[in-house]
Parts: C-alpha cells; sequence; structure tokens
C-alpha cells in the first residue's frame, strides 16, 4: 500500500486478520496476510480504504 501503517491500524489489522508481516518499503508498506479467502480479502480493503490507505497491488502467494 502507499504510503506508512499507522501502529494502532497494524494493531486492529493483527486483531482481525492472520497478519504475517507488515514492512515498511521505499514506496509504503507491504503487508502480507494468510488465509484470506474472498470475504476476508473485502474486509481487508474496505477496512484499509476507511482508514484512508491507498492499495498498489494484490497477490496471491
Amino acid at each position: 500500500m502507499a504510503g506508512s501503517l499507522a501502529a494502532g491500524i497494524l494493531a486492529t489489522l493483527e486483531s482481525r486478520f492472520e497478519v504475517e508481516s507488515a514492512e515498511p518499503r521505499a514506496d509504503g508498506t507491504e503487508v502480507v496476510v494468510s488465509r484470506v479467502d474472498q470475504a476476508t480479502q473485502r474486509a481487508l480493503l474496505t477496512y484499509l480504504w476507511d482508514t484512508g490507505h491507498t492499495i498498489r497491488s494484490l497477490g496471491n502467494c
């Protein structure tokens, strides 16, 4: 995602989703979440958008 991730936002993500890592990068923040089905992905994206974040890309591993 673009920009940094506030500690409170990360804490909420960790309480709601299986966050494996959240690492700052030169162009934003990389958040890795495991066990993501369609409903989880929608909830995650909605939360990030509602908190003012811009998603740059999504990927499946």
